[in-house]
């Protein structure tokens, strides 16, 4: 017997076909398309916020944030206090690296906890300054996390998702315009309030699938 998405044997038959075959038939040939494969070995982490040194990559001093899932963020930059420039998005085992390029396996090592300040909804709540692209910002966090952006010529808005965490840090989304050497357009990523970035009240650290933006706020 002939598969129903053969549009000839179809022809053949002089009826009219119910309208549940013809929904059948639309789906024919368009099965979602299998997820990417994973483009770095991520080993496992408990879940937390923790930072040391990442071997593997390009740069090495590293931040990683890991929910009980299994799923989270490694952050990396060429020194602790290098802006972030290469993103490992984790999903257990695998990870996604931004930007892309060959196929890298990390290992941590020297690992230890990295303190944060809490984050919520009433601590984010508030008016923001910051650099980003070397063009100033500022912009405000409501209490449901909704960023809005200021007068300035640079704009920055998006939402921090607080139900989405990842050991300390929760989930974000950011669009950015006319920030100089930061690329418009969407990012999503991580907020924290790591300690060791005071007096920045915020760390916002996102990517768009080929680049890194880091931001430092400050209230």
């Amino acid at each position: 017997m002939k598969p129903l998405c053969d549009l000839p044997s179809l022809r053949s038959f002089h009826m009219v076909l119910p309208a549940a075959a013809l929904l059948v038939l639309a789906g024919c040939g368009n099965s979602p398309d299998p997820a990417p494969p994973p483009t770095s070995a991520v080993p496992a982490a408990p879940e937390g916020a923790r930072q040391g040194y990442v071997s593997g990559d390009m740069v090495s001093a590293g931040n990683v944030f890991m929910n009980k899932e299994g799923k989270g963020y490694v952050v990396l930059s060429a020194d602790g206090d290098a802006a972030a420039s290469v993103l490992h998005v984790v999903d257990k085992s695998g990870g996604r690296r931004v930007p892309g390029g060959p196929f890298v396996s990390l290992t941590y090592e020297r690992m230890q906890e990295l303190p944060l300040r809490a984050l919520s909804a009433t601590t984010a709540a508030g008016s923001y300054s910051a650099m980003v692209g070397g063009k100033a910002a500022q912009f405000t966090v409501a209490a449901d996390g909704v960023i809005t952006a200021g007068a300035s010529d640079c704009k920055v808005s998006g939402k921090i998702d607080y139900a989405a965490g990842y050991g300390g840090a929760v989930g974000l989304s950011l669009t950015v315009a006319a920030c100089g050497t930061v690329a418009n357009g969407g990012y999503a990523g991580i907020a924290a309030a790591p300690v060791e970035r005071a007096p920045a009240s915020l760390q916002l650290i996102g990517e768009n699938g080929s680049v890194v933006v880091d931001v430092l706020a400050f209230k």
